[in-house]
């Protein structure tokens, strides 16, 4: 069995504690981890998928798992991820993240939910499972993810997922729902900066943010603008900038508030032109350009993480639902999209690298880093 030592994810998840009773288990846990993970990569979207696969690469496996009774069965696999602890997955993957990423300084973080629509489970009494995801734009990454019942119970489960993370230097990026004092609160304490979005969910922040914008001279406002044309469409951005703060009347209750920013967007396509307006409150007092590319980043996490799970990886039609299995087979997904987009040199689309991961064990092993 081969280990190799650019493998960090290896020695972070075989360190999870087994609690299966002694003498009652035939397979390893690193094994079925790894087989999991991998068959992910793999193009495969559930258990009995995953291990119709692994039962033509045992040869290939062996390389790297023990498998002292050779492959489980599906059974098996779906037993395993509905009991093991989905917190001890979770903080190997995290730790295995907080190994091989680099410094954050100045990168952008967004923080945002997703629904597991069909995780639901009404024999149980459960609902679907809510997943609060940190994504890294410049690596197409996630950093982390941390499970709520419900959307609403994001205001809560955001600072418990940036207490896990380390992301020292980054700009934290959240919508409307994590303007939040605790939150802002939260974000400083980790030693990084934030850009949150004001909406009427805050209405006397947003109140003031207004006046500030109609009230402040124009030699107060730092501008920039980018534009961007492809797919028929052409959309302009106008970023205004505002470090006097004397309008907020409640400037000190937001942590290190330093600046508040206006974005005026306007789309022009064949079917109609559009413009709308949006406003956030930023730890930065000046850099407009870090900003507007923070703000801009901010939707990749949809785009690159959300999209990808719902159309590559057929997240929300998962039928994964009973114990923990939708929970942990979501953090699955997760490290196997890290795989995925850190493998950039293939040239090829999520969809065609999980493909030839499928088919051809060298490509498995350059999107694994071996």
């Amino acid at each position: 069995m081969d280990t190799p030592a650019t493998m960090p994810f290896m020695k972070h998840f075989s360190a999870i504690k087994d609690h299966r009773v002694v003498g009652r288990t035939e397979h390893k846990l690193f094994d079925i981890i790894f087989i999991a993970i991998c068959g992910s990569i793999a193009a495969c979207d559930d258990w009995r998928t995953i291990h119709l696969w692994a039962q033509t690469k045992e040869a290939w496996l062996r390389r790297y798992c023990e498998l002292p009774f050779g492959i489980p069965s599906s059974c098996t696999i779906r037993r395993f991820f509905r009991a093991v602890d989905p917190k001890a997955l979770h903080a190997a993957f995290i730790e295995w993240m907080k190994e091989i990423h680099a410094a954050l300084d100045g990168q952008s973080v967004a923080i945002d939910g997703k629904t597991l629509r069909r995780s639901f489970n009404r024999a149980d009494g459960k609902g679907a499972i809510h997943v609060v995801s940190a994504w890294m734009s410049a690596n197409r990454m996630v950093l982390g993810q941390l499970k709520t019942e419900e959307k609403s119970n994001e205001i809560t489960a955001i600072p418990e997922l940036l207490k896990l993370l380390e992301i020292k230097g980054a700009i934290v990026t959240i919508d409307a729902m994590g303007c939040q004092k605790a939150i802002v609160e939260t974000i400083r304490e980790r030693e990084a900066d934030y850009c949150l979005t004001v909406k009427e969910n805050q209405p006397s922040l947003l109140e003031d943010v207004l006046a500030t914008f109609e009230e402040a001279p124009e030699a107060s406002m730092v501008r920039h603008t980018t534009r961007e044309e492809g797919h028929g469409r052409i959309e302009i951005r106008s970023y205004t900038q505002i470090s006097d703060l004397s309008r907020i009347r409640a400037a000190d209750d937001w942590v290190d508030l330093g600046s508040v920013v206006r974005v005026e967007s306007f789309r022009f396509t064949p079917d109609g032109n559009t413009m709308e307006t949006r406003y956030y409150i930023s730890s930065l007092s000046k850099g407009i350009r870090r900003v507007a590319k923070a703000i801009r980043d901010h939707w990749g996490i949809e785009n690159g993480l959300h999209y990808v799970l719902d159309v590559t990886f057929k997240e929300d039609g998962s039928r994964i639902r009973k114990g923990d299995g939708a929970e942990n087979m979501s953090t699955v997904r997760h490290v196997a999209m890290n795989f995925l987009n850190n493998a950039r040199h293939m040239k090829l689309s999520i969809k065609n690298r999980r493909m030839a991961a499928a088919f051809d064990d060298k490509a498995l092993e350059e999107i694994l880093g071996f």
